[in-house]
Formats: C-alpha cells, sequence, structure tokens
C-alpha cells in the first residue's frame, strides 16, 4: 500500500514543488537563479554519470516511473530545479546568520522527510556504504552551495569538486567505474 502511494506521490511531489515555485518564485527575476539551477542540474548529472557502475543510492521502479535514469530526471527538473528556485527567491538576504541558516534548515528537514518517506516504501534503496545520514550531510552540503553558488560560484563549483573527491575516496569508487 505505502509503496503504491509513494508511487503517485512521486509524482505528485515534483508536481507540488513546481505550482509552488510557480506561486511563490520570483518570476520576474528567475534569470538571477537559472544559472544556480543549472548547477545543480549539472552536479547531479555528474554524480549520476560519476557512480554509474558503483551506485551509493538507487531508485527503484514504480507503476509509473519504469526506472532509475528517468527519475533521476524528474526529479532533477521538476522536484530539485523548483526547489532551487524557491529557495534562492525567498532566502533572507538581509537577515541575520542565524535566521538564515534556520530559512536553510528547514529545506533540509523537508528534503529528508521526502527522501525518508521513498526510503520507507522502497522507492529509493543504499548501497555501498550509503544510508540516510549520508543524505542528510549531502542535503546539507547542498542546500549551502547552492547560496554559494549563487553570490560566489567558483567556490561552489570548488567545494562540490572537493566533496567528489572525497566520496570517491571514502567511498572506494574505482575509475574502472567510469563509462
Amino acid at each position: 500500500m505505502l509503496h503504491t502511494l509513494a508511487s503517485y506521490l512521486r509524482l505528485g511531489f515534483p508536481l507540488l514543488n513546481f505550482l509552488a515555485a510557480w506561486q511563490f518564485g520570483d518570476w520576474r527575476n528567475w534569470k538571477k537563479y537559472y544559472p544556480t539551477i543549472l548547477f545543480l542540474i549539472s552536479v547531479d548529472f555528474g554524480i549520476s554519470t560519476f557512480t554509474y557502475k558503483h551506485p551509493l543510492w538507487t531508485f527503484q521502479e514504480s507503476m509509473l516511473v519504469p526506472n532509475h535514469t528517468i527519475t533521476d530526471y524528474l526529479l532533477t527538473f521538476f522536484g530539485l530545479s523548483p526547489i532551487v528556485f524557491i529557495y534562492l527567491s525567498k532566502f533572507p538576504l538581509k537577515a541575520r546568520l542565524i535566521l538564515q541558516i534556520v530559512y536553510g534548515a528547514c529545506w533540509v528537514l523537508y528534503s529528508i522527510a521526502i527522501e525518508s518517506f521513498f526510503k520507507a516504501a522502497d522507492l529509493i534503496t543504499y548501497h555501498n556504504g550509503w544510508n540516510l545520514g549520508w543524505s542528510v550531510m549531502v542535503w546539507i552540503f547542498m542546500f549551502f552551495c547552492l547560496r554559494v553558488h549563487y553570490s560566489k560560484p567558483f567556490w561552489a563549483w570548488l567545494l562540490c569538486f572537493a566533496c567528489v573527491i572525497f566520496i570517491k575516496i571514502y567511498f572506494h569508487i574505482p575509475i574502472k567505474s567510469l563509462r
């Protein structure tokens, strides 16, 4: 039952994110956020390619989505991209640091809740030493890097490359696993 419900929600969450972006996004200034959205897409696809033969997580097929790759594309374009747009549109730039941290933490908790739901429904599985704790770290890192990229793209790319090197070493991803 949970698996069936989650199968529909796998498409529902991206749709809700897209509708929320339509409602709450700063469409007058969408061009300001576009480079960071492309940054997210590039990093996600890079990680997918980097871990293709040595996956750390896999999106399982469901009634509506037949495989990992299509799920990853759907979530990236229609789930994460709208989140980035809203996150940056509403980011409290002029607020105190503590409020900025709380704002980012709310987005991290939202993302963890969705992933936990999909994990409970067996629509995502972890492999090669990955677990929800690592996903929490990635969500924190991702929202931090999105904010950094928005104002200082070079440093965000540098942080991501350092993270990829760490993941490659820590999770023993062989270079031969790259295509």
